[in-house]
């Protein structure tokens, strides 16, 4: 993907690039064994996790990395159909810090409204 050959070797994909690489991410395991702790400190302090997205966050972040998992169902169910899974970084036999970051930035793309920004919008102007 355009992320995973980005974060591994930046000016690959866009040579002006100024960015260190982060190929480290993929070699790195995810440690996700306190997951459901974070989500519910997060939910204390206000993050709007609902408690069935507690309460399967370890076999949601699994099935999110895992284009072939039986769980991707209750994952769309709880997080709506944008939500992508698949393989991220490019080894199945893993869940990496890269599979997570990628994830992440994927994830950040869904939530803008295409349908009313305004790309001629003078704030919108680089």
């Amino acid at each position: 993907t355009w992320h995973r050959d980005h974060l591994i070797d930046p000016r690959s994909v866009v040579p002006e690039s100024v960015m260190p690489p982060y190929k480290f991410l993929a070699e790195k395991d995810l440690d996700y064994s306190d997951i459901v702790a974070r989500m519910k400190t997060q939910h204390t302090v206000g993050v709007p996790y609902t408690a069935d997205e507690i309460a399967n966050a370890k076999k949601d972040l699994e099935a999110q990395a895992d284009p072939f998992s039986t769980d991707a169902v209750g994952l769309r169910a709880r997080y709506g159909a944008k939500v992508v899974n698949r393989d991220f970084d490019g080894d199945p036999n893993k869940i990496s810090e890269m599979d997570a970051l990628v994830a992440y930035l994927q994830m950040l793309g869904t939530l803008v409204d295409f349908k009313s920004y305004k790309a001629q919008a003078p704030e919108n102007q680089r």
